[in-house]
């Protein structure tokens, strides 16, 4: 059975909504996060160095060869190691909304490379917008004061990881 969307209610006239931020997981405090958010205004090739970086870090840590080896070379050592392409090292870069174009050509940039492995997950997020009626006293036309109400959001997660 397929869930059905009900549209949102119209706001009252001369009322304005605020946008809050998206909730996002809370990252770790160390530079080990594998989670990369991406904006619509994310420069393409920063966002490539972040995701590659991540990458070699985990690949360094796991493999143990010093930084002037080649990933490819780190990661056929791992695979000679123990038949694995690592403990888990995998980046995963998310965006919403606009930002999911920017998403899926990092995802298309790294499934041409040779050395890795792209998964994509599409997900539905839920957003909160907060509608504030015109007016000194907070009271709209209608008589209803402030109100918060949730929107739903396209979302794109890819997966990277080494081979």
């Amino acid at each position: 059975m397929v869930a059905s969307t009900q549209k949102l209610p119209p706001i009252s006239k001369g009322s304005k909504v605020h946008k809050r931020p998206l909730t996002r997981q809370q990252q770790p405090s160390s530079s080990k996060s594998r989670i990369i958010y991406v904006s619509s205004s994310s420069p393409f090739v920063s966002v490539v160095k972040r995701v590659r970086k991540r990458l070699d870090k985990a690949s360094v840590g796991a493999s143990g060869p010093g930084k002037k080896v080649p990933l490819s070379a780190r990661i056929e050592a791992m695979k000679k190691a123990d038949g694995t392409a690592g403990d888990g090292s995998e980046v995963v870069v998310i965006g919403t909304g606009k930002a999911v174009e920017k998403v899926l050509r990092v995802a298309s940039w790294f499934s041409d490379e040779k050395d890795c492995r792209v998964e994509l997950v599409t997900k539905t997020v839920g957003t909160v917008d907060d509608i504030v009626a015109k007016g000194d006293d907070g009271m709209g036309d209608d008589g209803m004061g402030d109100e918060s109400r949730v929107r739903k959001m396209s979302c794109l997660e890819a997966t990277i990881r080494p081979r």
